[in-house]
């Protein structure tokens, strides 16, 4: 695991035991059941943070370059992990709360900042990046010519189901992705046709998704690979 600066493994691992606890208590406090024990996941969380603060103060000591440190992603996302805390004079639960999806977001980014699988999918989404944005705009193409298309085969017969080519387009996205939430199907011959190639064409990008991203792991696994 690339480490910033130079923690002890132990210390890493009371990081990572935090940082679990942390992402538990975010989802049990959404339970009804503990609706009342505000008190205790307000000053939990306050706890949590003020670990995070000194997380942040020490690996700002000890690093090499504080510098490189602050601005890199581990050391931006320690730092948003603790802004909440100090960014008002007075604990606020009321607006402490507001900050819960920024929280939440936060933590997942700071456990996976210290993952090592998660930093070979990042050097795997750089080797595919040509190819990931050829494959993106692909897709674009083709779910504009499936909504407009279906729009305009749809539109005359189902006036209020394909009411724009925003509806067209909606239908594109679920279809192609293979969601497929059934809130929008064709009726008539045409439409069905253009229905049965964009299914075929969504399952076509998805596989070409998973060959693109199954090369570019193992390009990153042999990447690492010394020597």
């Amino acid at each position: 695991m690339r480490q910033t600066s130079p923690f002890s493994e132990r210390t890493e691992r009371l990081i990572l035991f935090v940082i679990g606890a942390d992402l538990l208590l975010q989802c049990v406090e959404t339970v009804d059941d503990f609706a009342l024990a505000t008190t205790f996941f307000f000053w939990a969380s306050v706890g949590i943070w003020a670990l995070y603060t000194i997380e942040w103060i020490v690996r700002i000591r000890r690093a090499e370059d504080w510098r490189k440190y602050a601005f890199s992603f581990i050391g931006i996302v320690d730092f948003l992990a603790v802004l909440p805390l100090w960014a008002f004079t007075g604990f606020d639960l009321r607006v402490l709360r507001a900050f819960r999806i920024f929280r939440l977001f936060v933590t997942t980014a700071k456990l996976a900042s210290r993952t090592s699988a998660v930093a070979k999918l990042a050097r795997a989404f750089r080797f595919a990046f040509d190819e990931a944005g050829a494959l993106f705009a692909g897709t674009g193409i083709i779910v504009i010519t499936a909504g407009f298309g279906m729009y305009h085969l749809e539109h005359a017969v189902q006036p209020e189901v394909f009411a724009s080519v925003y509806d067209g387009l909606w239908w594109a996205v679920i279809t192609l992705t293979t969601v497929g939430y059934g809130d929008i199907q064709p009726i008539t011959a045409g439409g069905k046709i253009l229905a049965t190639v964009a299914m075929f064409a969504g399952i076509g990008v998805i596989g070409s998704a998973c060959g693109i991203m199954a090369d570019a792991l193992r390009e990153a696994s042999a990447d690492e690979q010394p020597g």
